[in-house]
């Protein structure tokens, strides 16, 4: 990080014309989202309308511009899930490669993506640096077929991309792993990461996003990124092959404006023949699998604090002791939760004011920034597992839903919670109001006379 990067230069930075015309211009039909310096967002929703919106939020203290991936008719009515399917228009696949080794080895990757991309005849795919170790390489929504099997493709996000991504990381698995292998050897590589991981895969060194959910972002051409002070900057396939950390700081990219390839390109319907591949492999994968019985049930959209356990809820209240920890419980909790990470800062850092006394913001800030690249599993439940919630912090008050009726408790993990929450009162929708004299309960008027008549001799 450039220390000496100061409010005035970021401000200087976005009053530049190049740079608020390629922000507005990749920011049409998007959600937009700042973010200041210390990792916190501004309001969401929000959107750019005109140039002097970027100048403004820099002035009060805007550190980088986000997009979202999805397309958007009226971004500013987006404030409950149930309306992402009416206001969204379409969306770009944003493949976000990064890498702890280092930038070369993210490179590897995103060429040997570009290599794969060029096989399915797409050569019009955008490249920019991300601004700290990775790249961004974007397939737009021009690209892709507007139906799939009947089905308006806007609506189909986002398991489309999900299956994409899958399928581009299985095609380039093999050989990225040769090549890591090649420039590090697999011993250097595993000392790099500092653990021993229980398989080797080049996705342990190298991660590839393949995940994206509802309102997902990406950071915009040519912002800065806080933790260099670089811009993230629109590469051609050769610029990329010879980055240098130079030509992304602010004074180069302001000298070099003519330099610089368009991010959001494409040709109509340019990856069709790489959707109808990947949904082709997608398929024979499904088949093969073997239904497996899971402990921990998947539930689509973000789960409210309604359904939270005890546990997290009195967390959530505030603490005096285990705060520390909490934060760490907390953004794996919530994450588990399907919140996006937006969501998770501001309540993560709402939730440190509860405190007393709250923790350092810096504390916070650092043990958030671990967190977003470290994703763990939030501690099980006493008495089996971790002691944490009885013993450190004394949040731990089980009710009917943790014990089942019992003086033990059942619930394995706090993420399991919800679930069981929603499984019961499924139930009690399902078996309202039909019983029988014998006592057995049935979900609809019809199958209790079926039952009736049969076993009791009943007709009616």
């Amino acid at each position: 990080m450039n220390n000496t990067f100061k409010r005035q230069d970021i401000y200087d930075y976005y009053s530049n014309k190049f740079i608020t015309e390629q922000i507005m211009r990749a920011s049409k039909g998007r959600e937009a989202a700042g973010r200041f310096w210390d990792g916190t967002y501004d309001k969401r929703p929000n959107m750019l309308q005109f140039p002097s919106d970027i100048t403004q939020m820099a002035r009060k203290g805007i550190t980088s511009f986000h997009l979202s991936v999805e397309h958007w008719s009226n971004p500013m009515a987006l404030t409950s899930t149930e309306q992402y399917d009416k206001f969204r228009t379409g969306w770009d696949m944003i493949i976000d490669i990064d890498s702890k080794l280092g930038v070369d080895e993210a490179k590897a990757a995103a060429l040997l993506i570009c290599k794969t991309l060029e096989k399915y005849g797409i050569k019009n795919y955008g490249i920019k640096f991300s601004g700290s170790r990775g790249f961004h390489i974007c397939l737009p929504w021009i690209m892709f077929p507007k139906s799939i099997d009947y089905k308006n493709t806007a609506l189909l996000y986002p398991k489309i991309p999900r299956i994409v991504a899958h399928f581009l990381r299985k095609k380039i698995k093999n050989e990225l792993m040769d090549t890591l292998i090649k420039s590090k050897g697999a011993k250097q590589l595993i000392e790099m990461m500092g653990e021993v991981p229980e398989k080797l895969s080049p996705y342990f060194f190298v991660d590839v996003e393949k995940d994206w959910g509802n309102r997902h972002m990406f950071r915009a051409p040519f912002s800065l990124n806080e933790k260099t002070w670089l811009s993230s900057i629109t590469l051609s396939q050769s610029q990329m092959k010879n980055f240098d950390m130079k030509m992304a700081e602010p004074k180069y990219v302001i000298a070099n404006t003519n330099i610089y390839e368009e991010f959001l390109k494409g040709e109509e319907n340019e990856a069709q023949d790489l959707v109808i591949e990947a949904l082709d492999w997608y398929g024979t994968i499904k088949k093969e699998e073997k239904p497996k019985k899971q402990k921990i049930v998947s539930w689509e959209g973000k789960i409210t604090e309604e359904s939270f356990p005890p546990c997290i809820k009195n967390i959530l209240s505030g603490l005096q002791d285990g705060r520390k920890r909490s934060v760490f419980t907390l953004v794996n909790f919530l994450r588990m939760m399907n919140w996006q990470w937006q969501d998770i800062e501001e309540k993560v850092f709402a939730w440190n004011e509860k405190n007393r006394p709250p923790l350092p913001r810096s504390t916070v800030l650092g043990q958030l920034r671990w967190s977003e690249r470290n994703s763990r599993t939030t501690a099980n439940c006493p008495p089996d597992g971790d002691l944490f919630y009885s013993d450190t912090v004394n949040v731990c008050r089980p009710d009917d839903i943790c014990t089942a009726r019992s003086q033990k408790i059942v619930i394995k993990n706090p993420v399991v919670y919800p679930f069981k929450l929603m499984k019961i009162s499924r139930k009690k929708k399902i078996y309202r109001g039909y019983s029988c004299m014998c006592g057995k309960q049935f979900k609809n008027m019809r199958s209790l006379a079926v039952h009736k008549s049969r076993t009791h001799d009943i007709s009616e």
